[in-house]
């Protein structure tokens, strides 16, 4: 049975999400004449996942002839087949699925796939086989589940009408596949992660001898013959980790940057994708250094726009155990200058059930994007880790991520927002019936808290309609650049500014009386390190940043208090970053 051990740490579970409605407007003027109106990521479809136990995703490939092609692995026994769902309307509808092909019942069971379209309309599909699956010798010692796992290859011909046999390409204890791309040279580049026989009590001579890499190392195979005969770079990539039971480098992506270099980006579990570079093509690799780019230890997904943008999409999550930092949300964001400066960085899909308890085993959250650019402009990608048992298509336009306002008031409930883990945030009615979101502690053992992300900006301003309570036992207004979990406890160290209402209802020496409205309006500015604050139309002071940073995406609300409190109403939030659109960055 094909397994996830190590870099593969649980066993697949299938998964679902459904995307909440987010209130946005208004596109930057300095890139369109008049307000971008674009529809926010949506769901496309979600497919039955009975019919294969642990691979049943729908991964989109664009043919050469413009259509959508949605690969699937179905399980039936021991016999195993691809199929496929066709789209010619970039997505918005599909075909019944049709079976392509079968896979060599000798060579073990087949799943965590990934693929790509070359310049000649052949499709490639990369996978991995487990090789404890295979039909065992009597006489012969078994493979253990997810002790090897080989790389496969199956190619299209007649333009992705036919196929041919399926084969071993690369031996060994291989990570999942996330990327394959085809270099303007025409050599086809896969980057790989595999399993060393590293430990804490074999760590390696040199430097390694002082600190631990984990267990993986990264590096890639190439192919200039279209995939017919494959070699491997000499370089092996490995990453610190924070822990010894870390896995090291694993599921690395590849881009290929206007200058000829290649970019990998790295999953590791130090809070931020690591790199590395290649200037020839994928045969040499400089050595992995952190990248700028706040992550949780989940893969990241780097797609080539038709305007030679590029569209990241990953998990901007820190500080949670699960995937070190979580996978409760996935964000996405645009950069014009190869990877240098992004904008967006927002939410695109919730897992809906994140207000529930995790389940006790198995992946969980939205994670691992698999995204192909329709004919339209738009990205359609699926989600290897959704919670749930359906598997789902969605859809995202790149425009949407340009938008530089975003508003949130509670009449629909409070969709957009964080709030799971917690006692005392939630959507109420005032006594006038004026929707609002009540946060309050509400007991003793239970922390409390809100999140809500917008468009980041290195510069920008926040307007808040709130009302503290009778009771008010004092609230953090923390604004940051990336996500944690509203229980976060540690976030006031690690947000960039700080603004704190005490239980008097001081806000930086402004009284704030209890059971009336307030305008309180935020003023940051990253790059001078400072936010400024205004009540009620007058200015209030300013508080430093207390830490560097580009550009700010999240507002967070904590109560300060340790016992019940009467908390804070919050009417409404607008956040406006149209005067740094383009500036605000990651790197």
């Amino acid at each position: 049975m094909l397994r996830k051990q190590s870099a593969n740490t649980c066993k697949f579970a299938i998964l679902a999400v459904c995307l909440s409605a987010v209130t946005a407007w208004a596109g930057d003027s300095s890139r369109v004449a008049s307000p971008l109106v674009v529809s926010p990521p949506e769901k496309l479809v979600t497919f039955d996942a009975s019919e294969s136990p642990h691979d049943n995703i729908a991964k989109p490939v664009r043919l050469g002839d413009g259509r959508l092609l949605a690969l699937s692995i179905w399980t039936q026994g021991h016999a195993q087949k691809m199929v496929g769902r066709y789209s010619a309307d970039s997505g918005t509808t599909w075909s019944a699925p049709q079976p392509l092909f079968l896979f060599p019942d000798q060579a073990g069971e087949f799943g965590y796939f990934d693929a790509f379209t070359d310049r000649d309309g052949e499709v490639h599909i990369f996978y991995l086989s487990d090789e404890a699956a295979r039909p065992q010798p009597s006489n012969g010692k078994p493979a253990r589940a997810g002790e090897v796992l080989d790389i496969w290859q199956v190619k299209s011909t007649g333009r992705a009408t036919h196929w041919e046999p399926a084969r071993n390409i690369w031996k060994g204890r291989a990570g999942d596949i996330m990327s394959v791309i085809q270099l303007q040279s025409g050599r086809i580049l896969l980057p790989i992660s595999y399993k060393t026989s590293r430990s804490w009590g074999k760590r390696g001579d040199g430097h390694k001898a002082f600190t631990f890499v984990g267990a993986f190392s990264a590096s890639a195979i190439y192919s200039d013959d279209g995939g017919d005969t494959w070699k491997q770079s000499p370089d092996e990539l490995t990453i610190p980790t924070p822990d010894l039971f870390a896995i090291g480098a694993a599921e690395p992506v590849v881009l290929e940057l206007k200058d000829g270099r290649v970019w990998m980006l790295i999953r590791s579990q130090m809070g931020r994708y690591y790199e590395s570079f290649s200037s020839d093509g994928g045969e040499r690799w400089s050595a992995a250094r952190p990248s700028a780019i706040v992550a949780s230890e989940s893969p990241v997904a780097l797609v080539r726009l038709p305007d030679q943008r590029i569209l990241m999409i990953w998990n901007e999550a820190e500080r949670y155990p699960y995937a070190y930092g979580g996978r409760h949300v996935l964000h996405a964001a645009v950069s014009a200058d190869e990877g240098r400066t992004w904008i967006g960085r927002r939410e695109i899909v919730r897992d809906p059930a994140r207000k529930d308890r995790p389940p006790p085993n198995g992946d969980w959250g939205v994670s691992y994007a698999f995204p192909a650019l329709a004919p339209n402009g738009t990205v359609v990608f699926s989600l290897w880790v959704e919670t749930g048992n359906a598997k789902s298509l969605f859809r995202l336009d790149p425009r949407w991520l340009e938008q530089t306002r975003q508003q949130t008031s509670f009449e629909q409930g409070a969709g957009d927002w964080t709030m799971f883990g917690t006692r005392g945030a939630e959507p109420s009615r005032a006594a006038d019936g004026t929707s609002v979101l009540a946060v309050r502690r509400a007991a003793s053992d239970w922390p409390s808290g809100a999140v809500w992300n917008f468009p980041a900006g290195e510069s920008g301003r926040l307007r808040l309609r709130l009302r503290l309570r009778e009771g008010f036992g004092g609230n953090n207004l923390g604004l940051t650049d990336h996500y944690s979990v509203p229980f976060d406890d540690q976030d006031t160290f690690h947000n960039v500014f700080n603004l704190s209402i005490d239980e008097q209802g001081l806000l930086l020496g402004t009284k704030l009386v209890a059971d009336r409205w307030y305008d309180v309006e935020l003023r940051w500015n990253t790059r001078e390190g400072k936010c400024e604050v205004m009540v009620n139309g007058k200015r209030a002071g300013s508080v430093p940043a207390q830490r560097v940073s580009n550009s700010i995406n999240y507002l967070r609300l904590r109560p300060l208090s340790d016992k019940p409190d009467g908390g804070l109403w919050l009417q409404t939030a607008e956040a406006d970053v149209a005067a740094s659109a383009n500036n605000a960055n990651l790197r």
